[in-house]
């Protein structure tokens, strides 16, 4: 865990009262820092859990993560019954970019795996899945507007057929709040909608059919 060293100092001597005002005074800056210091994400600050749902409001499935100080640190996936079918683990470089993801059953065998490279700026410009045999099965190439934004996401078979697309759109904000899926011929296959509470965490993601019909959707837990 990473924390801000404190100092508290009395301002006055003085009574009970004065006191009391000094240890609130260290309290505001142990809960928001001094000359608006970014706050570091620690493991115990952050865990959220994810709930699957289909169209008629049953639940699929869920997970659960548990955050370290750069993003992620493991993923569980449940049955509604609350059995466990698989884990994700996950590995970072120094600069804290996440370059692996490891897929687990509950056996603790190996599923599938992920790889992740970036440019020079630190944008994510390319994902690649393995079997755990180390084939590949597929990988993704990111492409980014002129503000550095992702717009599209590419998906290609092994041997660099284009398969499939997703295109982005934003929120006032900066957050995703809709993303378009395509096949390879440019038809939209279903539309995923994101909404937002009031701090900008996402509360629910919604995937509808082209035609507008709601096939799943998932309510996010912080």
């Amino acid at each position: 865990m990473y924390m801000r060293e404190i100092f508290c100092l009395p301002l006055i001597k003085g009574g009970y009262a004065m006191k009391t005002w000094v240890v609130t005074i260290c309290i505001c800056f142990l809960a928001f820092g001094c000359g608006g210091a970014k706050a570091v994400k620690t493991a115990q600050q952050e865990k959220t859990k994810k709930v699957i749902y289909n169209a008629k409001n049953e639940m699929q499935s869920y997970y659960t993560y548990e955050y370290n100080i750069y993003e992620k640190e493991r993923k569980m996936h449940y049955a509604p019954s609350g059995k466990l079918l698989s884990y994700f683990t996950y590995d970072y470089g120094k600069d804290g970019k996440r370059l692996k993801k490891s897929e687990f059953d509950v056996s603790n065998k190996l599923v599938s795996y992920t790889t992740y490279e970036y440019d020079a700026t630190g944008k994510r410009i390319k994902k690649s899945e393995y079997n755990p045999e180390n084939q590949m099965e597929s990988y993704f190439v990111f492409e980014y507007d002129s503000n550095g934004k992702r717009v599209k996401r590419n998906k290609y078979t092994p041997d660099g057929k284009l398969s499939k697309y997703v295109m982005y759109e934003y929120n006032p904000r900066g957050k995703v709040a809709k993303k378009t899926d395509y096949d390879s011929n440019g038809t939209i296959t279903s539309y995923t909608v994101n909404d937002y509470d009031g701090m900008g965490k996402k509360e629910k993601k919604s995937v509808f059919t082209p035609g507008g019909v709601l096939e799943e959707y998932t309510v996010y837990y912080y």
